[in-house]
């Protein structure tokens, strides 16, 4: 498809009501209430298929830093953000289009009572949502097949189902990685964490990956690399964020 029809494809699409009319100047044809009802119904899915940890220490734990971390980061309006757990052994978290995040129970038994490092990934994971990376990726997808129109238009339980498991197991390009590290970075420094929690929690996940006996399915969706370990730790010397404000 060339990118003239593409560009009209957006247009058409916006003047329907289906994506924002930012699609008709670049490649993220979905607006922000289309992300929040996708990023709802998927959250709704998610709630069906695993547990949603409530009421416990470690739920509240997740929803306060999740809410410190909200006053500091890079605010999109209409945007609702929600922080929650689930029981799952997994070690990962998962942010959806439009605000929910979910922290798996794997995750906070390897960080134990590190806020540090929860705090970082928690701003990793609302990174990806201030800056639109599941949208712009599904946009993509858009511009590739069009197919993708009917999860947009009137979705049905399988596809719903198929959008929550492909939102899951999405996978982000390393530029999408660094930018919601230096973001994440950020928002935990901000809101009076120590930014090196997200070096701490590298040096566990590198721990673990050295041991692979172990069974643990590590981290699926967010491919730890030396680089990332290695710019995130010049970020944090360069803005001086060694320490909590």
């Amino acid at each position: 498809m060339k990118l003239s029809t593409i560009r009209k494809l957006g247009c058409a699409l916006a003047a329907v009501g289906l994506v924002g009319s930012s699609g008709c100047k670049n490649t993220n044809f979905i607006g922000t209430k289309e992300e929040v009802r996708l990023g709802r119904d998927a959250a709704e899915e998610i709630a069906r298929r695993h547990r949603v940890v409530t009421g416990t220490p470690e739920a509240r734990r997740v929803a306060e830093i999740g809410a410190r971390i909200i006053e500091h980061n890079d605010k999109r309006p209409g945007v609702p953000y929600s922080f929650k757990v689930l029981d799952l052994k997994e070690i990962n978290a998962v942010s959806l289009p439009g605000g929910p995040v979910f922290v798996y129970r794997g995750l906070l038994d390897l960080l134990g009572r590190d806020d540090d490092a929860l705090a970082c990934v928690i701003g990793h994971e609302v990174g990806h949502i201030d800056a639109r990376h599941s949208a712009k990726q599904m946009s993509q997808q858009l511009a590739a097949n069009i197919g993708i129109l009917v999860l947009l238009k009137g979705r049905s339980a399988q596809d719903i189902g198929s959008l929550t498991t492909s939102l899951i197991n999405l996978s982000y390009s390393r530029s999408d990685e660094y930018e919601a590290d230096h973001r994440g970075l950020s928002y935990a420094h901000r809101a009076g964490y120590k930014a090196t929690g997200l070096l701490t929690f590298f040096q566990k996940l590198r721990k673990l990956e050295k041991d692979r006996e172990q069974g643990v399915e590590i981290l699926r969706t967010h491919p730890l690399t030396t680089a990332r370990m290695d710019r995130a730790r010049k970020i944090i010397e360069k803005q001086d964020y060694r320490f909590g404000r």
